[in-house]
């Protein structure tokens, strides 16, 4: 079985508890989880102990399931790995005092320029705006603002921290819960999104009681010590031995305390009648109940207790705890191998689940341990060279694409759309480049959709889910592409081809173009809720529902009045119009140019909605198996509607 997050890369670039700790949840979920380090700027954890076998006790455990990768990101050759690594991530975690990301030029509108489908979630002491955000934020000092000193401690005592690093803990949590449900919107709509969680409001999002008691009398909290804000007894009591926890506020509970403490003259005592009473006396009462505790050892009182049925536990430290039958029965606890420092135990995940458990793979990574691997994976993908299916080429300020398999009518395969996506990349990424250009090869087609042939391999609903979301993923690339990008149409511009066509910001086609989506009567299968957007965007709804329900195919001329073409000319006055279309391109302001791409696709993307279980009830269906067979042995299918 695999995690719930399977298949979900997140990149770390953190330091300390608050990234880490949030990838370590995403990490135990089944990401793949790649932590980037640089030489000069390490995870300080690493470099805190104690030290077990040389490495950081701490970093094994903190850091668990995840591969590491060293980077130098003030450098040019670290920054273009680390865009790559974006470029196909699902998620982006840092930590970095707010702006640091932003002048490596890897902030989140740079990465999600490049990558529309990114969910990049930042964490820091204080948000990445507002009067305090430009100041150090640790978790000792969001615990100091966020008011948690100020109710943490004894009465009358000096201000404590929270034994734990509480405000850093809670903020990964946080971090980890906004990236899980920014996932689910990127999911439903494709629209990726910029996640900001700070300590200081972690830990003020933590005071629900003192919220409850300033909001309603203008009361600030208290410290109580062990004792509960507003309810009584709710606290530890010592014993013989040491100390227990009781929470005897009920009538039911206090009454069955009471009697098991042999104690009923409490019970009967009308000043303890209510929790409330009780609260207001708690000075006199505590000491009076414990009294009777005090002769009583820890483990007789919590025996009695239980039985009783009074919620109540020992205090336990951490020896007792990382020893505790109760967790390891339930296998809390689990093990790892390092090379150095033997075996590891590691603390468990407090989320179970019946079906996607959570992952108990690796200790810590050592420093770059990964980087080769990696970096090999997510290499550049080398451009086509001529004689391929997909060949680019720049000339001058132009990189031109063109899909190059006349003979199947520019059908594209994965590895085109691959290639394709890598293409945008080069276009972003040189400074050369002014224009992006798409041409079909040949005069029958631009591209005709997607090769059938690869559907003969698909068996359930979520194939056609996640082919769906790697071509949105193209679309989406090429829609983001910084510089203008124009279509050269010839012949079929169909299926996936008007998917990258109407993705262009200029389609200039001559009078042989033909433009349509056939697949209601030839496959059974449908397209994805990105793609008919950009359909509605360009010839609105109406038109679209046109070319999906009746299949047809639009000549030249009505595509024109409908709005999907920029200009159309004649076949032999084609090239002339394109170069026209590039003339008036280049006159142009680029910041000015990509002001206005930029906003219409984010107000494009506001239109989608979820399709996944369209997509995959379509895709699943017994006419989509025999829509491609029929296709490919080129017989007309007899829909049966299941």
């Amino acid at each position: 079985m695999t995690g719930s997050l399977d298949g979900v890369t997140v990149i770390e670039v953190g330091v300390f508890l608050a990234a880490p700790f949030a990838t370590a949840q995403l990490a135990d979920l089944g990401a793949r989880v790649i932590k980037v380090e640089s030489r000069e700027a390490r995870d300080p954890v690493r470099a805190t102990g104690p030290f077990v076998g040389g490495v950081s006790s701490t970093f094994l455990r903190l850091n668990r399931n995840k591969e590491a990768v060293e980077l130098d990101l003030k450098s040019e050759d670290g920054r273009s790995a680390f865009l790559r690594l974006a470029a196909a991530a699902d998620v982006v975690v840092e930590n970095l005092r707010p702006g640091a990301m932003r002048r490596l030029g890897l902030g989140p509108d740079e990465l999600l320029a490049r990558n529309p489908r990114l969910v990049y979630a930042s964490a820091s002491g204080w948000g990445q705006d507002g009067p305090l955000a430009d100041q150090p934020g640790l978790d000792i000092m969001a615990q100091a603002r966020s008011g948690l000193m100020s109710v943490t401690g004894d009465p009358g005592a000096g201000p404590a921290k929270v034994g734990v690093p509480i405000c850093d803990l809670t903020c990964g949590l946080y971090v980890a819960l906004a990236a899980t449900a920014a996932l689910r919107h990127r999911d439903r709509t494709g629209e990726g999104q910029h996640v900001d969680v700070s300590l200081l409001e972690s830990g003020v999002s933590l005071a629900v009681w003192e919220a409850g008691r300033y909001f309603a009398t203008g009361e600030p909290g208290e410290r109580h010590g062990t004792a509960h804000q507003s309810q009584a007894p709710y606290q530890a009591v010592e014993t013989a031995d040491g100390w227990i926890t009781v929470g005897a506020i009920t009538p039911n509970t206090w009454a069955a305390f009471t009697k098991a403490l042999g104690r009923e003259d409490l019970y009967d005592d009308p000043r303890y009648e209510s929790s409330t009473s009780r609260l207001e006396l708690r000075g006199e009462l505590i000491p009076d109940i414990e009294r009777t505790t005090r002769e009583r050892t820890t483990a007789d009182l919590v025996t009695t207790l239980v039985a009783a049925g009074v919620p109540c536990a020992p205090i336990s430290d951490h020896a007792a705890v990382f020893t505790d039958e109760h967790l390891t029965e339930r296998g809390f606890f689990w093990d790892t191998g390092h090379p150095t420092a033997g075996r590891v135990r590691q603390l468990g995940s407090p989320m179970r689940f019946s079906r996607t458990p959570t992952r108990r793979d690796t200790t810590g990574p050592d420093f770059g341990e990964h980087t080769e691997k990696v970096l090999a994976e997510f290499a550049p993908k080398p451009v086509a060279a001529p004689g391929d299916d997909l060949l680019v080429e720049l000339e001058d300020d132009m990189l031109t694409v063109t899909f190059n398999r006349p003979d199947s009518r520019n059908a594209l395969t994965f590895a085109m759309y691959e290639a394709l996506y890598a293409a945008c990349e080069q276009a972003d990424a040189d400074p050369a480049v002014r224009i992006l250009v798409l041409r079909g090869s040949g005069d029958k087609a631009f591209v005709a959709g997607t090769d059938i042939r690869q559907f003969a391999e698909f068996e359930t609903g979520q194939d056609g889910v996640d082919y769906e979301a790697s071509i949105a993923r193209v679309v989406d690339r090429l829609e983001a592409v910084r510089k203008p990008t124009v279509a050269v149409v010839r012949g079929a511009c169909t299926g996936g081809g008007l998917a990258l066509a109407a993705a262009c910001d200029l389609r200039v086609a001559d009078t042989s173009a033909r433009f349509g989506v056939p697949i209601a009567r030839t496959l059974g299968n449908c397209l994805s809720a990105n793609t008919i957007s950009l359909l509605m965007g360009h010839v609105g709804p109406g038109a679209t529902l046109d070319l999906l329900l009746r299949g047809r195919l639009l000549d030249a001329a009505t595509a024109e009045r409908a709005g999907l073409l920029t200009e159309l000319v004649p076949p032999e006055e084609l090239d002339r119009a394109v170069d026209r279309v590039l003339s008036d391109l280049r006159r142009g302001a680029p910041l000015t140019q990509w002001a206005a791409k930029e906003i219409v696709r984010r107000m494009r993307r506001r239109l989608l909605v979820p399709d996944e279980d369209v997509v995959s009830a379509v895709f699943g269906s017994d006419d989509f198996a025999l829509g491609v067979r029929s296709f490919l042995a080129r017989e007309k299918p007899d829909w049966t509607g299941r």
